[in-house]
């Protein structure tokens, strides 16, 4: 969408008004960000982005986000001004900070492959139950359903180190499913 803004005004000197633009032009107007914020689906995403943030910022990286992209089909995450990381730092923080890879599966910027999502799911949840939560609940897949929403019902405890520790020995079905193609 492109807004054209136009204006008069009026002068009662011998030349034109300081606010006039030579004729034939018209004012530029930078917006702040050229990316918007990221709209949330349901309070489960927010909340793996929002410990993404801490835990990061906790490894001494502090990001800015989640916005969508320009195209509004994808989301990313920068850094935050003036920080400088290299990429392995970078890598190092997504390694112990979980959160964003939940999020990131959790969050379709496609089309969903509804049967190797729920897999991935599935799987992650029985690694969940294997390290130390063995009532965790499988995320439950009924016709019809949304399995990204199925997936938003799994109990996710962020305030937890030992929650922590089990989803980063277990977020490899989601990596999977994220970075197959």
């Amino acid at each position: 969408m492109v807004i054209l803004l136009t204006g008069t005004s009026c002068s009662s000197g011998d030349g034109p008004s300081p606010r006039a633009s030579p004729k034939g032009t018209v004012p530029i107007v930078t917006p702040t960000s050229a990316y918007a914020p990221f709209p949330y689906t349901n309070a489960g995403q927010r909340r793996a982005f929002d410990a993404f943030l801490a835990c990061a910022a906790d490894h001494g990286l502090e990001y800015q986000g989640p916005f969508t992209d320009s195209t509004g089909k994808s989301l990313f995450l920068r850094l935050g001004p003036g920080e400088k990381a290299s990429r392995a730092a970078q890598e190092e923080v997504n390694a112990d900070c979980p959160q964003n890879t939940v999020g990131l599966f959790g969050t379709p910027v496609g089309p969903v492959d509804a049967n190797l999502f729920e897999r991935a799911a599935k799987e992650f949840a029985r690694c969940i139950r294997s390290h130390g939560y063995p009532s965790y609940p499988l995320p439950g897949f009924g016709d019809g359903e949304d399995p990204v929403d199925a997936f938003w019902q799994l109990p996710f405890d962020w305030s937890s180190a030992r929650f922590i520790a089990a989803t980063k020995a277990c977020v490899e079905p989601l990596r999977s499913y994220l970075f197959s193609g």
